[in-house]
């Protein structure tokens, strides 16, 4: 790769190269430095490549990404490389940025053993490659890099005992293995095959470093070795090499074992690595559908608690501030979490300072917690705090992926806000726009019958005696009707109001229909007076109701009938009851009939179901009130035009009985039937 491969662009980024040594921390410094004095942005970039995978312990991954942490903090970006070399992640990165780059800096190390300038070849191709696309600063760092024993070598930290039972227990297997293959064989023809033997106990071995790592798969190897030549090595039962032919065949199989077990620990090393990208990729995937599905803040910290912990295999808490301190932090979920003081000297400087801080941190006051700050466009949200527990260790990647998760939960808790003020913001619009169109209704539909109720008062008034006595029965009918009508109104405003806000109680008794028709109709005649009233009724049966609230919702259906229906039209009323199905009583009237396109919004509130409302006062609030009142009590009502012309309004009540109740005629169980008209 060339300079010339590069497209000339503005270069405004200035890269520090860090590596798991004492002193790398000067590079961040150094870098954020230089940053400020040229007003460009700055990164710090980890390259890991295999053999940092090899040789790199927890300590060691803990120590990176303190270092990518603390850059953050320092207002610089951080990017993590995977490659096989670092000559080749430089490289992927310079190709990444088209020219971007302006300075980077590379830490110098004194190289350590007696094979000196080969160690420091791929550093020296590193920074060779680099010099060739920007320009590049070397930075001493006295020191070696952090020494590892041979324990942390060997990752034995994270063995349990148990292993190292399972890598003997694969080879007594083997062992059974073979003596069955030696009791199914003759001996002669077992001695010529005894290399299926050693197969045996090679795929032991490898078995072992696969599932369990390199340690236990070193001592499944040397167990393997002492077995063969013991028990299937000739002399038996003898652990001695005779001769030439007997050390190399026994060498050779011990070092096939050796390798074998190393080869499958690095296989198991990449599979691993193959199973930390699914996890990230089904941890965001998890934030991804919770945002999707929750409806509020509570639920979506209970279901994001839930699932990450069990992916994870960590302790997940978090933190919002209170509405009325936004300054202080406190658990939001779960609720009672307790902290103590270094964990909460943590959380609070995650809080304040908007920085990571906690365990594998430069701020870590002794808590076993990591605390990640949840940052999204809009500001601070709250803290994500993170406890491993179990096999878990926090390194370069886990610290990523908790800063990932960090920020997608706080896109998730921003956007459930949102989703929340949006609704709200619907709702106050919608109960503003109801408002409104009760107040324009109240307005006109109240000054109108006070209108009349003044004016014919006042007419009584000035000409009493100049007037006829009809023509002041008039005046006094025409004020008692629009009265009348202000009362409904009036009635039907405060039935809803007690309707929505759950404060009316029902009191159910049995009555019978033919006295709640007929003190409906008693109280409605004047009303109906220009109409032609029907009524056909059984006297002989009860229906189970709240008296007072059903008798307003067929007093609110005949002031329907009146009020949209012309003058000298017929409006009946009949109820009929059926074994099983409960009374039915059918209001019907003579008129237009409802609009096809308001059917379905017939008992919506405020609606008014002719064009002409404007001309006729009413609320719209009486059918909805109608619908409320008969499904309180498990009944129902419903709206549709007669085949012969007219609307129909059904009621239903499933309770009913027959009385043995005789009227005043001398007839038992004859129908009531009345009729009034105006004319």
């Amino acid at each position: 790769m060339t300079a010339a491969a590069f497209v000339p662009v503005s270069r405004n980024l200035i890269v520090a190269c860090i590596e798991d040594h004492p002193k790398a921390a000067i590079l961040l410094r150094i870098a954020h430095r230089r940053a400020q004095e040229k007003g460009m942005k700055w990164c710090a970039v980890f390259i890991e490549t295999p053999t940092y995978l090899r040789q790199g312990d927890d300590g060691s991954r803990e120590r990176v990404l303190r270092l990518l942490t603390l850059a953050e903090q320092m207002g610089g970006e951080t990017a993590h490389l995977e490659a096989e070399t670092m000559e080749k992640g430089l490289a992927h990165l310079l190709e990444k940025e088209g020219g971007r780059i302006a300075l980077i800096i590379v830490g110098s190390v004194e190289a350590e053993g007696r094979f000196r300038s080969l160690r420091a070849l791929p550093w020296m191709r590193m920074v060779r490659l680099a010099s060739q696309h920007a320009q590049v600063e070397i930075v001493p760092l006295s020191g070696m890099h952090f020494r590892q024993n041979l324990i942390e070598k060997l990752h034995l930290r994270a063995l349990r005992p148990k292993d190292f039972a399972y890598a003997l227990l694969a080879v007594g297997a083997a062992y059974l293995s073979a003596l069955f293959l030696k009791s199914l064989l003759p001996p002669a023809l077992f001695r010529i095959n005894d290399q299926n033997v050693a197969l045996l106990f090679m795929i032991a071995c490898a078995f072992v470093a696969g599932r369990f790592g390199l340690p236990p798969g070193l001592v499944a190897s040397v167990a393997s070795f002492f077995t063969v030549n013991y028990y299937f090595t000739v002399p038996y039962h003898v652990l001695k090499l005779y001769t030439v032919t007997d050390m190399l065949n026994m060498g050779l199989f011990l070092f096939a074992a050796l390798l074998i077990s190393l080869f499958t620990s690095q296989t198991r090393d990449y599979a691993q690595k193959a199973a930390k990208r699914e996890l990230s990729t089904s941890a965001l995937f998890t934030l991804y559908r919770v945002a999707s599905n929750a409806f509020s803040r509570e639920q979506a910290l209970e279901k994001l608690q839930r699932k990450l912990e069990r992916m994870l295999e960590v302790d997940v808490a978090f933190f919002l501030p209170p509405m009325l301190n936004p300054s202080n932090i406190e658990p939001a979920f779960p609720v009672g979490l307790t902290l103590d003081g270094a964990d909460r000297k943590a959380l609070d400087g995650c809080w304040t300072e908007m920085k990571t801080t906690g365990r594998a941190t430069p701020f870590n006051p002794g808590t076993q917690w990591r605390f990640e700050p949840m940052i999204s466009q809009a500001g601070e949200i709250g803290v994500l705090g993170v406890r491993p527990r179990g096999k878990t260790h926090l390194d370069a990647w886990f610290g990523r992926l908790l800063a990932a998760i960090a920020d997608q939960t706080a896109s998730v808790l921003e956007h459930i806000e949102l989703e929340r003020s949006m609704a709200e913001t619907r709702i106050r619009e919608e109960r503003e726009k109801l408002r409104s169109m009760l107040l324009s209704s109240v307005s006109h539909d109240f000054k109108t019958p006070l209108a009349g109720i003044i004016g014919a008062l006042s007419v009584h008034r000035s000409l009493g005696e100049k007037l006829t006595a009809h023509k002041r029965s008039e005046l006094i009918e025409a004020a008692i009707e629009e009265a009348q009508r202000l009362d409904s109104f009036i009635t039907n405003i405060l039935d809803m109001t007690r309707l929505e806000s759950g404060n009316i109680q029902f009191r159910k008794e049995w009555c019978s229909m033919e006295a709640l028709v007929g003190n409906v109709t008693k109280r409605m005649r004047y009303r109906c007076r220009q109409h032609k009233l029907t009524v056909k009724i059984p006297s002989d049966f009860e229906v189970y109701m709240d008296v007072m609230m059903t008798e307003q919702v067929l007093q609110n259906l005949l002031d329907n009938a009146c009020k949209y229906t012309p003058a000298g039209t017929s409006i009946e009323i009949l109820c009929t009851a059926a074994e099983g199905k409960g009374m039915v009583c059918e209001v019907r009237d003579h008129g237009p009939g409802l609009p096809p396109e308001k059917m379905e919004r017939a008992f919506d509130k405020y609606e008014r179901l002719h064009k002409k409302d404007t001309q006729v006062a009413g609320t719209g609030l009486g059918l909805a009130i109608s619908k409320a009142v008969m499904e309180a009590q498990g009944g129902s009502i419903t709206a549709a035009n007669h085949p012969e012309g007219g609307a129909i309004f059904t009621l239903h009540l499933p309770q009913w009985r027959k009385v043995g109740h005789k009227h005043t005629n001398g007839a038992t169980n004859a129908p009531f039937e009345q009729a009034y008209s105006g004319h």
